[in-house]
């Protein structure tokens, strides 16, 4: 195998995405996996972003206490995302109660 005209599967992978137009759910895919790192483990486990929705990342949250504790963090937590994250574009946060058997 000619070393120098081959690519590895990782680094064709995002071409062949932004080639389908998948990138950008790529990239929120890695936030939701990476929630723990924009959070901390705390908040991690009290809390799960769902979807990235025109800008605007719903996330659940396990009760009224850490809505308001996540409402309060809003600006940080999208800073954070900015910067772990610089393809996913968040404007906003809206937060809602997790509900059983989703």
């Amino acid at each position: 195998m000619d070393t120098k005209s081959s690519s590895r599967v990782g680094d064709i992978i995002p071409r062949v995405l932004e080639i389908m137009g998948l990138d950008d759910k790529f990239e929120e895919m890695k936030l939701i996996q990476g929630w723990v790192e924009v959070v901390g483990p705390v908040i991690a486990t009290k809390s799960r972003p769902r979807m990235l929705r025109d800008g605007i990342l719903i996330i659940e949250v396990e009760s009224s206490v850490w809505m308001q504790e996540l409402w309060f963090h809003q600006r940080q937590i999208i800073d954070r995302i900015a910067k772990e994250f610089p393809k996913v574009e968040v404007k906003g946060i809206r937060l809602e109660i997790e509900r059983e058997n989703r």
